[in-house]
């Protein structure tokens, strides 16, 4: 009862807390057990498995769980990073600082509401008072491990140690629980533009990384604006704030269907709840509204604007649906089979592309919405996005996780941007594309 949960990544076990008071108020409170050992609370009946989702892929893993583990270590994963890196939550939770937690020095738990715990070890610094409730990408603390330095513990140089606790009390590799729960994990969200050689490059502001299922991407005349979909919740990300992202009060939101525009100034986000379209607005206090929409599919979701009207497409009973803010959001079949949709303009005409069998179609308002193959297969998911720039049409769709660009100008070749990714969105900005990965 006084051995540290530390795996020993650089050391042995080593004594940790005992029980406060304080911890078994908590641990009433949080409802994740009702004692704790070595400063830790005890789990409780796990309800389901949390979302959970690897903040640190861009660092080198310099020891894996299973040389942890060869070295007499119960467990865990190190990554390189030089002392002081910001570290996010890797998923929602209330956080525990345990100050000189043996070898594993300064350690801060997230308590995730089923049970489950998520330990980053060696900090230098905590950030977050006890308490903090956290959602996935909040900054937690930095990071240390420096050999000798305050909260380093039996660390020998700089890095971050991380591994879970499941509700039994064992430990367990993030890597491989993030593999056996792949459903609706929220991931980090990657900007790579096409001036930049598609580089991807995370996005990250000040209160941390932005993180999601789903994310959609507007302009706001040079600003790009992210919405990233999070534990049914929508968050705004901004470049001209450096990307604070905020939650904008929608929740709610289901599946991974997410979309947005600007119209005459005003931001709108378009998400399913319950089978139908819901639309909120930045003039209105971002107040989530039933449009009327109903029986949509919650995996897909596009809207363009067009001479001032907003259309909706959703995919109702297998097919294409539109609806527009001046028909009273009248909801009519395009007779246009889909398991995604992604919409653009060219000009005062509508283009609807469609996912079906891993195939994308091409339909145009103009051409009383004649379905036909662009000629790209093996599209993935139910990822696809689209865009005109300088006229020419793009379609973003994922095959073996890699986000892939094809073009109305080059034959509709579908080339791999190197990007990687399980769902994207994309927009055009001053001439140049932009996709934003998840």
């Amino acid at each position: 009862m006084t051995r540290g949960i530390e795996g020993g990544c650089c050391g042995d076990d080593t004594p940790g807390h005992t029980v406060s008071r304080r911890t078994v108020l908590r641990a009433a409170a949080l409802g994740a057990g009702a004692l704790g050992t070595g400063g830790l609370l005890a789990p409780g009946v796990a309800q389901a498995a949390p979302a959970i989702y690897n903040p640190f892929t861009a660092y080198p893993i310099t020891d894996t769980w299973e040389g942890h583990l060869r070295r007499g270590s119960r467990g865990g994963i190190d990554f390189g990073m030089g002392v002081g890196t910001a570290l996010p939550a890797c998923g929602a939770g209330t956080i525990q600082n345990i100050p000189n937690n043996g070898g594993g020095g300064h350690t801060v738990t997230i308590h995730h509401a089923d049970g489950y715990r998520s330990q980053y070890l060696h900090l230098s610094q905590f950030l977050l008072a006890d308490g903090s409730s956290v959602g996935a990408g909040t900054i937690v603390g930095r990071s240390g491990g420096a050999a000798g330095a305050p909260g380093s513990g039996s660390s020998t140089g700089p890095h971050l140690h991380w591994h879970m606790i499941n509700p039994s009390g064992a430990l367990i590799s993030p890597l491989v629980y993030i593999q056996q729960n792949p459903a609706d994990q929220p991931r980090q969200v990657f900007e790579a533009a096409s001036n930049a050689g598609w580089r991807a490059l995370p996005v990250s502001g000040s209160t941390g990384a932005v993180t999601g299922t789903a994310a959609a991407a507007i302009t706001l005349g040079s600003t790009k604006i992210l919405y990233s979909l999070n534990g049914g919740r929508i968050y705004e990300a901004a470049s001209d704030t450096g990307w604070t992202n905020l939650w904008t009060g929608i929740h709610g939101a289901q599946g991974t269907a997410l979309a947005a525009l600007t119209v005459d100034g005003v931001k709108h986000i378009y998400t399913v709840v319950d089978g139908w379209v819901h639309e909120a607005a930045s003039n209105n206090a971002w107040r989530n509204l039933n449009t009327g929409i109903g029986g949509a599919s919650s995996s897909s979701i596009s809207v363009i604007a067009l001479n001032g009207v907003m259309y909706v497409y959703s995919i109702v009973g297998g097919y294409i649906h539109e609806a527009h803010s001046a028909n009273a959001w009248r909801n009519l079949n395009t007779g246009v089979p889909a398991e995604a949709v992604a919409a653009t303009t060219l000009g005062g005409t509508k283009i609807i592309y469609a996912l079906n069998g891993g195939r994308i179609y091409e339909a145009a308002s103009n051409a009383g919405w004649a379905n036909l193959w662009t000629g790209i297969h093996g599209a993935q998911g139910t990822a696809l996005a689209a865009l005109t720039v300088n006229g020419v049409k793009h379609i973003y769709t994922v095959v073996d996780g890699w986000v892939h660009e094809a073009a109305s100008n080059n034959a509709w070749r579908n080339l791999n941007s190197g990007v990687r990714g399980s769902r994207a969105a994309a927009l055009g900005l001053d001439g140049v594309k932009l996709i934003y990965a998840v």
